[in-house]
């Protein structure tokens, strides 16, 4: 009996060696050990949002020329209704028109009856252009215009042309559009002119007109409360590794923050920061196309289209890209505040970036009025009688907003005034100017 009792437990101790031994092989084979990566942890650097071409290049106005007359409009809603019925277009071979055109073949071009001119900012690329409507043809021309003709007079009855003209240089080129319901078309041109305004074309000898509204007007001005956007999120947007960016206050009037390869400064009375990377500083000319790609690109990267930015100047020379901030329509400019996003590209990355970090939040806006204007007319013609003010070298007279920053509470105000456009910089026509007070040109 003693004998069987034995042999019992050992087979009882060899099922239980057998089953711890399975147990070990299967944790052996499932065991995940936790290493320590020292990874670092994912930020996130979206700051507002990205935008597409179509929002930033954008004209700031649209002319009709009817029989006898000229109407217009700067309103955002008019020109997208206006651009929009030619979204489905098809845009066949650009060619030069000529090699160069007279100032006064450009004024021509632009007084024809049944033709509709977008004014930009700036010379816009044809090969940028092509990210907005479409084009059949592959081989676009390196040339950029600041003024886009549609004209609907030609004998063919599905067919509109379209004239690119750069007024710097001078030059033209042209493309048309197959199968367009030209009736349908001219319809929907007709129906938004009813909202147009009356303009004036003043010509001026041997120069470009200028085009100005005929009617005084009401625009609405506003007040914000000051909404600023954290720099810190621009520094975990813009340094490779923002765990390792130093931060060095500067008193009351900044804040710098750096590493190894970029600086980042920011001044908090104009809202400001700008960012270098030293080392990708470059001396070369660059293609208009690809430097305003690589810049809308990079401010997407990051989500920095925080208001309505869009494309107003660029020097190819210096591989300079601005983008002005706009509220509806208009553009916005300031002596107090920035109120522009300026990009310089470098070799293969962004050299210097300076841009705003406040934005005009609907939600923040507290206060509301109208402001009258006088008309585009009256304005001209009253600020042709200052002595100071070479009326040849006047380019552009637009309405925009005028932004102060209170100096007791943190607000922001937005006033409408005209500024003309002299030597590429938009000058403020005062109130006290076109109150009959003292002469005020800022």
């Amino acid at each position: 009996m003693g004998l069987k009792y034995i042999e019992q437990v050992k087979s009882v101790i060899l099922l239980l060696l057998i089953l711890l031994s399975l147990t070990l092989t299967f944790t052996i084979w499932t065991f995940s050990p936790s290493y320590d990566t020292n990874e670092t942890p994912v930020v996130d650097i979206a700051i507002a949002e990205k935008k597409k071409m179509e929002e930033i290049i954008k004209p700031y106005r649209l002319l009709y020329s009817h029989d006898e007359s000229l109407t217009g409009s700067t309103s955002p809603l008019i020109l997208d209704k206006v651009f929009s019925s030619m979204k489905m277009w098809e845009l066949q071979t650009v060619e030069p028109l000529k090699n160069k055109v007279s100032i006064q073949q450009i004024n021509e071009f632009i007084r024809t009856p049944n033709r509709l001119t977008f004014f930009y900012p700036a010379e816009v690329p044809i090969k940028t252009f092509s990210n907005i409507l479409s084009f059949d043809d592959r081989n676009l021309p390196n040339a950029s215009f600041n003024r886009l003709v549609i004209d609907w007079n030609n004998t063919s009855e599905d067919e509109v042309r379209l004239y690119f003209i750069n007024t710097i240089k001078p030059k033209v080129y042209t493309t048309h559009v197959d199968k367009v319901d030209r009736e349908t078309f001219s319809a929907d041109i007709y129906k938004q002119s009813i909202n147009l305004s009356p303009y004036n074309e003043i010509e001026r000898p041997g120069q470009l007109s200028l085009y100005a509204s005929n009617n005084p007007e009401n625009v609405m001005g506003f007040t914000y409360i000051l909404e600023e956007i954290a720099p810190e999120r621009f520094k975990n947007a813009l340094f490779s590794n923002p765990s390792l960016v130093r931060s060095n206050p500067l008193g009351t009037s900044g804040q710098e923050f750096s590493d190894d390869s970029a600086l980042m400064n920011v001044k908090f009375m104009s809202k400001e920061l700008g960012y270098v990377h030293p080392s990708s500083e470059s001396d070369k000319a660059g293609n208009p196309a690809d430097i305003i790609q690589y810049t809308v690109n990079f401010v997407n990267e990051h989500n920095g289209w925080t208001d309505d930015y869009r494309f107003s100047r660029i020097n190819p020379a210096t591989l300079q890209v601005s983008y002005q901030l706009y509220l509806y329509g208009m553009p916005v400019f300031s002596k107090d505040m920035s109120t522009e996003i300026s990009q310089l590209w470098g070799e293969d990355r962004v050299y210097r970036y300076n841009r705003p970090y406040y934005t005009l939040n609907e939600s923040a806006r507290i206060k509301t009025r109208e402001v009258p204007l006088s008309s585009g007319q009256a304005t001209y013609d009253l600020i042709s009688t200052i002595s100071n003010i070479n009326m040849s070298s006047v380019d552009d007279i637009v309405i925009g907003y005028n932004l102060t920053r209170d100096d007791e509470q943190p607000l922001l105000n937005l006033e409408p005034s005209w500024y003309y456009l002299i030597n590429g910089q938009w000058n403020r026509v005062s109130p006290e100017l076109l109150g009959g007070g003292k002469y005020g040109l800022e």
